[in-house]
């Protein structure tokens, strides 16, 4: 009986753990709220190779609400669709859409997940982006907040960045690493 005990809680966090089945993309963006809050994220996913195709990821957020004393981590999965963008010639936009619920994976306390509405060039450089609330998008006036991205050229500095996020127990560790190890 034990084992399967064992045998159903290892299944079941690792079929949370995998909506991403190949790990393409790694990218890091903050945001600060209207309360002062700042946040970084991680955006973990798949390769957008097409347009108006939705793509499963992961997203975690790192975030202190004691003057970065302790932070606390949420994950959720979202699905991330990129599309050419129809009022700016030349952009592409790309919708990253929250599941209802995230996990806690540090700290106590809950999290409501966040959409993101991010901006590139054709090159893949990236413009500007906003985040709202998934209960915002409830409301008849969506409050944004600006999405700023955070540069990681190095294998070294990327690999900084996903310690920030990502433990080595986690499922996910060993992906991100071996995709950091291309930038070095």
């Amino acid at each position: 009986m034990k084992t399967i005990v064992t045998t159903f809680f290892i299944l079941l966090f690792s079929l949370l753990q995998s909506q991403v089945k190949k790990v393409d993309i790694v990218d890091f963006y903050n945001w600060t709220s209207n309360s002062g809050i700042k946040y970084q994220f991680i955006l973990v996913s798949e390769n957008l190779s097409k347009f108006d195709m939705p793509i499963s990821a992961v997203i975690r957020v790192r975030y202190s609400t004691d003057g970065n004393i302790t932070y606390k981590t949420a994950e959720f999965g979202a699905n991330v669709v990129m599309n050419r963008d129809r009022r700016s010639e030349g952009e592409l936009s790309v919708h990253i859409n929250a599941a209802e619920t995230a996990s806690m994976v540090q700290g106590a306390s809950g999290y409501s997940p966040d959409n993101f509405i991010l901006y590139y060039d054709t090159e893949g450089n990236y413009l500007r982006g906003y985040q709202a609330d998934y209960n915002e998008l409830a409301k008849s006036d969506v409050g944004y907040a600006k999405v700023f991205h955070i540069s990681a050229p190095t294998g070294d500095q990327m690999r900084g960045l996903i310690r920030l996020f990502y433990r080595s127990s986690d499922p996910l560790y060993r992906d991100l690493m071996t995709l950091a190890a291309r930038y070095d």
